[in-house]
């Protein structure tokens, strides 16, 4: 039995592979970045889902811990803040630090007693009570893009603690 070495070896090279895994992934790229247009309506979903379930643990946080809280509420950032000694006080727990919203983010506040877009100059913040008896500042919240129009988020709080968050597309519709 002889063996011939001239047998032709069907199949791909080394190089012909590595060419089109580099190819697959340029195209892989750029899929993933022309999805990227959505990363801002992403941004302003996870930060009224943020807000909404910040909003329900600080109230239930006033009301277990039998504190005034407020939430100090400015264009781009919010803290929260607890009535001690007769003056307001950041709270302490890193659960309720000041957070900045992404610039591409905008949203108003308006309550019973006022309503601000922050877009006057005068305003520097507005604050939201949430009381230990269980009662809070009634308020609505827009959370939108800075250029856009539609979708939004509606983030709306009554008077006994009641908290609702709704997403409004183009039509109006909540979804």
């Amino acid at each position: 039995m002889k063996l011939t070495a001239n047998k032709k070896v069907k199949g791909f090279t080394l190089i012909e592979l590595l060419v089109v895994i580099v190819l697959l992934g340029i195209v892989t790229s750029f899929a993933v970045l022309s999805m990227g247009a959505s990363s801002s309506e992403r941004k302003m979903e996870e930060e009224a889902k943020r807000l909404h379930a910040l909003i329900k643990i600080v109230r239930e946080e006033a009301i277990i811990q039998a504190k005034e809280i407020a939430m100090e509420i400015n264009q781009q950032e919010y803290s929260f803040l607890e009535y001690k000694n007769k003056k307001w006080i950041p709270l302490a727990s890193k659960l309720f630090k000041m957070r900045s919203m992404s610039e591409k983010l905008k949203f108003s506040v308006e309550t019973e007693l006022k309503s601000k877009l922050f877009e006057e100059k005068e305003l520097k913040y507005l604050r939201l009570y949430f009381l230990s008896s269980g009662e809070q500042t009634p308020f609505q919240m827009i959370i939108n893009m800075k250029d856009i129009h539609y979708p939004y988020y509606e983030l709306t709080g009554k008077f006994n603690g009641k908290l609702t968050l709704k997403r409004i597309n183009e039509y109006g519709n909540k979804i």
